[in-house]
């Protein structure tokens, strides 16, 4: 589960309100008159505070850990130094699967989200730049404001796992001061700066924390409760089947001549079976401080139950797993594990975007993944 969520934080910082507005054109919801209550905005005070403000302040420690770690191993370079800048990769990347179901607000604004992870990269048009980023050497790519104003297939996560972990990585370990390790930092400081502003963005007496709680007449994004309920709802049904079609089904295929284990994400840090674990825990844990389930109809009580289950047992198989992409494909035991996470993940789907948004009287207007 995601590092850091263990308690509530207090609001501060200033929100630019176009993220709000990109936010609703991916997670738009349409009302449909029905009572709403006080209830309906606690769910969302109870995800900002229990979930999504320790989540961006976890991933936002963890990438200036990173940051600092490449930093020393550039002045220093040794085996233990490289090991320890790989710990703190895995360290961002984990505390990244709980940002990353926060798909609203300011993550959306000025290409922050693929700023911090161009991904899915089906064509490998990042690996293929920053291959060549490196290859050619150029001094602005090795500094934070320089690398800034690249594609952003070569600032994220992605290309600094290449950086970290690719071939030609061992040199980190033994050159101080080479091209790929300025380039490394330069990344690593890039997706600090942006984890950094999420935080600043979210908090605040304007932040988008404020704005999501406080729904009402004079709020031009969120005009009742259940418009803020809607968002909340739609984080689970468009973030699952970001999980099935684009996580787990960048490499499961729908038959196994079509599976493509180079395609999954983190492979090369040997991070994607633990991002898929820590990204079904971490919308299990967003699910239960939600308090989603008490806003539901005795009539309707059937849902939390089934949503229980779609956790519980994916989670427990993907725990009972071990191993790269390549090796969990090949083995037909824990490939049918893979298939099976991937059917309950699609049941929990309809269960938040049909059964839910119609029990607690919403209509999700489109899936996040259909590019309107």
């Amino acid at each position: 589960m995601m590092r850091g969520i263990r308690q509530a934080a207090s609001p501060r910082g200033v929100l630019n309100p176009m993220s709000v507005l990109a936010a609703l054109l991916i997670l738009a919801v349409i009302w449909v008159p029905s009572h709403a209550s006080a209830r309906d905005v606690s769910a969302i005070k109870a995800s900002v505070e229990n979930f999504a403000i320790p989540a961006l302040e976890a991933f936002a420690g963890s990438t200036a850990a990173l940051r600092d770690s490449i930093s020393a191993l550039c002045a220093a370079p040794s085996p233990d130094g490289l090991s320890e800048a790989q710990q703190n990769f895995t360290h961002a990347t984990t505390d990244w699967a709980a940002v990353n179901i926060l798909r609203i607000g300011p993550i959306l604004e000025d290409n922050r989200l693929e700023r911090i992870l161009f991904w899915p990269d089906r064509r490998g048009v990042g690996l293929r730049q920053v291959q060549a980023l490196l290859q050619n050497r150029e001094p602005e790519s090795a500094t934070p404001s320089g690398l800034a104003q690249k594609s952003v297939a070569v600032q994220g996560l992605a290309a600094l796992e290449f950086a970290l972990y690719g071939n030609g990585s061992d040199e980190l370990a033994s050159e101080a001061d080479t091209f790929r390790c300025r380039f490394a930092h330069a990344a690593g400081t890039n997706i600090s700066a942006i984890a950094g502003e999420l935080v600043t963005e979210w908090q605040g007496p304007e932040g988008f924390a404020e704005i999501w709680m406080r729904p009402g007449a004079d709020n031009p994004f969120f005009r009742d409760e259940k418009e803020a309920l809607g968002a909340l709802v739609s984080l689970f049904s468009n973030g699952l089947e970001f999980y099935d079609t684009m996580e787990l089904g960048s490499f499961l295929g729908s038959t196994a001549k079509k599976d493509r284990p180079k395609r999954a994400l983190f492979r090369r840090s040997d991070g994607t079976l633990a991002m898929l674990q820590t990204g079904l825990e971490d919308f299990r844990a967003l699910y239960d401080v939600s308090g989603l389930a008490e806003l539901l109809p005795e009539s309707s009580k059937w849902i939390d139950d089934s949503v229980r289950f779609g956790f519980r047992h994916p989670i427990a198989a993907l725990d009972s797993l071990s191993g790269p992409p390549a090796d969990l494909l090949s083995d037909p035991e824990q490939r049918s594990k893979l298939v099976f996470v991937r059917t309950t993940v699609r049941a929990m789907m309809g269960n938040f975007g049909d059964d839910m948004t119609a029990a607690l009287g919403l209509t999700a207007n489109f899936s996040s993944l259909d590019g309107d």
